[in-house]
């Protein structure tokens, strides 16, 4: 998974490159930050299923691990299939504190290697509080909300998704929104995915519905292609309709080429229409018989042609044939 230009990878790797203190007293997150001054870490258990999220390379085609600069200006994390989730990981929080304010936030996995510029003192926080004070945070019009919402989704405390459900409340930052979505629909499971179709369904701005969409696409929860489906029959917006279509293509679901299909017969709109042909050319397979189909079915006239554009740009030898076909009756007339 990637998100706002985080590189997609993730490590099992447990040697911290830091000067690590001691764990402070025992009290309160908010007290023991107060007091704080550079970095301060704590560690949370990390939710199941959670590709642990570290800082990658990509050298070959397997991702490598690269040890985090917590310090860096240009920061960039991320998890991948190439390490999968394994029991027992959790989940570390680095807060950079200056002048009484976090000015930095990162948030990896335990195993994840790091380095910073000075000490990186240890302190014991609840799950609870970890989420609370990050809650806070996520909400909070500062530029370290989108790594507090980022945080919080790899939380395997159970009010995290309350939080992220607050923090893509209407009324917040759109971009704020929108992330806390996507962390909703990627690791909160089908709590998770209820809340983000609520949002893709009853959200008043059709630009948050059009990402709750693409968000409730990522969920491994329940059948999230038939309640991407019913948003694409539903929704007032030709725009949302659109998107739909096109998830729905991306998904590898084996229903999507006839369930698209009959959206372009249904739909009345022609925006749809056309976005529709092209989520037909998405299609990880049948492709190029979708397209093909189109051309020799009953269709209107636009949706044939933007259908043989996109038959055009596929070159396979199916496509190509066709296209030879085509060329060959009309030499004919």
């Amino acid at each position: 998974m990637a998100r706002n230009g985080y590189t997609k990878a993730t490590g099992f790797f447990g040697i911290v490159l830091a000067l690590v203190a001691m764990p402070a007293a025992a009290g309160s997150l908010d007290a023991a930050l107060s007091r704080a001054n550079g970095w301060t870490s704590w560690q949370v258990p990390i939710v199941d299923g959670a590709e642990p999220p570290c800082c990658y390379g990509n050298f070959s085609r397997k991702a490598s691990v690269r040890t985090c600069d917590l310090d860096a200006r240009n920061w960039s994390w991320g998890s991948s299939s190439d390490y999968p989730h394994t029991p027992g990981e959790s989940l570390t929080i680095y807060a950079h504190v200056q002048g009484g304010k976090v000015d930095k936030l990162r948030a990896l996995a335990t195993s994840c290697p790091v380095k910073a510029k000075g000490d990186i003192a240890a302190i014991d926080a609840a799950p609870a509080d970890s989420v609370a004070w990050l809650a806070r945070l996520a909400v909070a019009d500062k530029d370290e909300a989108d790594h507090a919402v980022a945080a919080l989704a790899f939380h395997a405390e159970p009010a995290a998704t309350q939080a992220l459900a607050d923090a893509a409340a209407p009324g917040k930052p759109r971009d704020r929104r929108e992330s806390a979505l996507f962390w909703l629909g990627q690791l909160r499971g089908a709590e998770g995915a209820t809340i983000v179709e609520r949002f893709a369904t009853r959200d008043d701005d059709p630009e948050v519905r059009e990402h709750a969409v693409f968000a409730l696409s990522q969920s491994k929860a329940g059948d999230a292609y038939a309640r991407i489906l019913a948003i694409a029959g539903s929704d007032a917006s030709d725009d949302v309709r659109s998107k739909a279509l096109f998830w729905m293509a991306q998904m590898h679901d084996s229903r999507a080429q006839a369930d698209i299909t009959a959206a372009l017969r249904r739909d009345p709109s022609d925006e749809v229409r056309e976005q529709a042909v092209f989520a037909l050319s998405q299609l990880e397979t049948g492709a190029d018989q979708a397209l093909i189909a189109v051309i020799r079915g009953d269709y209107p006239r636009s949706a044939k042609e933007k259908a043989l554009f996109w038959l055009g740009q596929s070159g396979s030898d199916e496509a190509i044939a066709f296209m030879d076909e085509m060329l060959a009756k009309g030499e004919r007339r």
